[in-house]
């Protein structure tokens, strides 16, 4: 009995930490013909320097974890940009009082409010040559991931390796016929 309540208190805490990705891709492009990569700049970032330098590298080595070679010229461009934003969500606690037979009842709504930073990852592939985003992905997770440097360093292997995942070049079976 032990074993299940904690088995299961393990599960809702995997399922609140994991990051969620939503991503979208040209279904006519042949991702087997993209070879090789050019990471460019991260413009306009409310992240420092060494959180661009750590999301440059860790993207560096997870695509040639791939098998893609980095280039000047390359077949694909990866642009990437971070977001801080709040979601606001309104929940209503009920409190009810009654009686069966005697008709009483009260009953009251208690709105709770909840206010949840966020941090999102953007991550686009776009055609060297003709310049057309082939690829995205927005991965996005709870901004109190990001307490210290420690925590944002692998928070953004998370997040990369998270996108990377739902990119069709890596994972044919992702596209659809």
């Amino acid at each position: 009995m032990k074993f299940g309540i904690i088995a299961v208190f393990a599960l809702i805490l995997a399922s609140c930490s994991s990051p969620t990705v939503l991503y979208d891709y040209d279904s006519t492009v042949n991702f087997q013909s993209y070879k090789t990569y050019n990471i460019y700049p991260i413009q306009d970032s409310l992240l420092t320097a060494s959180d661009q330098k750590a999301i440059v590298e860790t993207l560096n080595d997870s695509l040639q974890s791939y098998g893609l070679k980095e280039k000047l010229i390359p077949d694909f461009r990866v642009n990437v940009y971070a977001d801080q934003y709040q979601t606001v969500s309104s929940n209503y606690t009920g409190v009810q009082v009654g009686m069966f037979s005697g008709f009483a009842g009260l009953g009251a709504s208690i709105p709770a409010t909840a206010v949840k930073n966020k941090f999102s990852l953007t991550i686009e592939f776009v055609d060297g040559l003709t310049k057309s985003l082939f690829w995205q992905a927005v991965v996005e997770t709870s901004q109190s991931k990001m307490n210290n440097q420690e925590e944002r360093l692998l928070l953004f292997d998370e997040l990369i390796s998270a996108a990377l995942k739902k990119y069709p070049g890596f994972y044919p079976e992702l596209v659809e016929d």
